[in-house]
């Protein structure tokens, strides 16, 4: 199958970007078909909504195009081809549910791009149990007889079981250090598959998002549990920066979220990890409010050395918070910044938090500056399964490491 192109739109479908597959088309015309005679009156608006939904959705170096009525061509050359395919297939499924209701998966009409023939463009539909394998991938359900349908030949079965790399997550208890009592946990990946220096970019993020999914579902496993027993406690679930600022990460985190039950969410923190240095307010309000409608709040794990927190005034953050360890600081140094870290939380009336506490000296002063919670060795291990709140005096604590 083939469509024409426009000289200037061959750009967004190099050769270059077609053999790395992050060039694929969104087709409606499966929508046209089934609305019929109300396509006359409905055509525009869906092809205006497909616009809203991939500016929504598209990040600042990928593109987009109409080449007819039905079908838009979408260029994004920071994903890989299986993320840049399922963002296809999730808007094309919205898409299809805003205007006719529910659908099946084997409704959608999502292709790739592969050749260019002179002023054409060569596309093969992706369908069968590749089309599948995106679908589980996306977190869209898909009947068991179209994912059994034959396979194409030559082409690799995919394994059977879940599509998604292992990871193993425990809980960190988290001490209430004014109220001397543990009161929450947080949700951390313990042993996950390796990265090796040599793994192309998109697979280390594809397992940076892969943990950031786990830890989240995790998380709503244990907290539901845990609550249908009457057990009330927080749970902080990390979500790494730079999974935030990906548009594929965002859509995931976003995706998965939506599916969570609303009463978890007066009991889920998320905690936005690895903030660089010299983000910009505005960009850091735009990233927490992602997340704000699925949690009781958001925090952010910030670098040290700060010249001021002035600047994380009005983005959003509920609670922030310094890693113990960043940075190899000596411990001098990082009563310094834990001192600044409280003043500053005190001054813009949010929550302070530390992690990686490993010393009763550490968790002496991080109290004694008005630290909230404190994480790390000395507090607790990580527990397969949390427990509930219980009190833990600071003589107890240092009783046990001594």
């Amino acid at each position: 199958m083939s469509y024409p192109l426009l000289p200037e739109l061959k750009v967004l479908a190099s050769p270059a970007l077609m053999r790395r597959g992050c060039v694929n088309l969104i087709r409606c015309d499966a929508i046209k078909s089934e609305a019929g005679a109300r396509w006359e009156k409905i055509g525009g608006a869906v092809s205006a909504q497909l616009e809203t939904l991939l500016r929504q959705k598209l990040g600042p170096s990928d593109f987009f195009a109409a080449l007819d009525d039905t079908t838009f061509l979408v260029s994004m050359p920071s994903a890989d081809a299986e993320s840049a395919q399922v963002l296809c297939l999730r808007v094309a499924h919205e898409l299809h549910t805003m205007f006719l209701g529910p659908c099946k998966i084997a409704k959608l009409r999502i292709a790739r791009a592969v050749d260019l023939n002179g002023d054409k463009i060569e596309v093969a539909d992706l369908e069968g149990e590749t089309l599948g394998r995106l679908a589980a991938r996306a977190g869209l359900a898909c009947d068991e007889e179209f994912l059994r349908k034959p396979h194409p030949a030559g082409v690799a079965r995919p394994p059977d079981g879940d599509l998604r790399p292992a990871f193993c997550e425990k809980f960190l208890p988290v001490w209430d250090a004014q109220r001397e009592a543990v009161t929450a946990y947080r949700c951390v990946t313990v042993e996950s598959p390796a990265v090796h220096s040599s793994d192309p970019t998109a697979m280390k993020f594809k397992l940076v998002l892969g943990a950031a999914l786990s830890r989240i579902r995790q998380a709503a496993s244990a907290l539901d549990r845990h609550l249908k027993a009457g057990d009330h406690f927080l749970v902080f679930a990390a979500v790494p920066y730079e999974v935030l600022a990906s548009p594929i990460g965002r859509m995931e985190i976003a995706s998965l979220c939506r599916g969570l039950s609303a009463t978890l969410r007066p009991y889920l923190v998320f905690e936005i990890d690895d903030v660089p240095c010299g983000v910009p307010q505005s960009r850091l309000f735009d990233l927490v409010g992602v997340l704000r409608p699925f949690c009781r709040a958001v925090a952010g794990q910030l670098p040290a050395r700060i010249s001021s927190y002035g600047i994380y005034q009005g983005a959003g953050l509920k609670a922030i918070g310094l890693s113990l360890t960043a940075n190899g600081a000596a411990a001098t140094e990082m009563n310094s910044e834990v001192y600044k870290l409280a003043t500053a939380a005190k001054r813009l009336r949010i929550i302070s938090f530390v992690s990686d506490a490993g010393t009763e000296d550490a968790v002496s002063w991080a109290r004694s500056q008005g630290v909230n919670y404190i994480s790390g060795p000395i507090i607790g291990l990580p527990l397969d399964e949390p427990v509930c709140v219980h009190r833990l005096t600071i003589a107890e604590m240092c009783a046990t490491v001594r």
